[in-house]
């Protein structure tokens, strides 16, 4: 709790070392997986993948992401967010990315 933003990063990042890597590869294979899957109906655009470190993913023993797939203040996002299809279409992204990081990293 009494350390600054800085110190946190730091203690993070070297509790995660280990895991920074593998967990960058799945996010990017999960992103490319999920904009493959969206953009056949969608138009959505490329957030990147941004590597950060979380309090909630310290001590994983795998690789572990976040996935943000919208935003509800966004009306368009919030539409498509509550859409049966669209949802379809994110899940077989995410497991497609999943395949696709596990053919790379066995």
């Amino acid at each position: 709790k009494g350390l600054n933003y800085l110190d946190q990063r730091v203690i993070l990042n070297f509790l995660n070392r280990d895991r920074i890597i593998d967990s960058n590869k799945l996010a990017i294979d999960i992103q490319n997986g999920m904009l493959k899957e969206i953009r056949k109906k969608y138009f959505v655009k490329n957030g990147g993948v941004r590597p950060a470190t979380f309090w909630v993913l310290v001590g994983s023993q795998m690789p572990a992401i976040l996935i943000e797939m919208g935003y509800l203040t966004n009306p368009v996002e919030a539409k498509r967010l509550f859409n049966s299809d669209y949802q379809k279409r994110i899940a077989r992204g995410i497991v497609k990315g999943i395949e696709e990081y596990f053919k790379k990293n066995r």
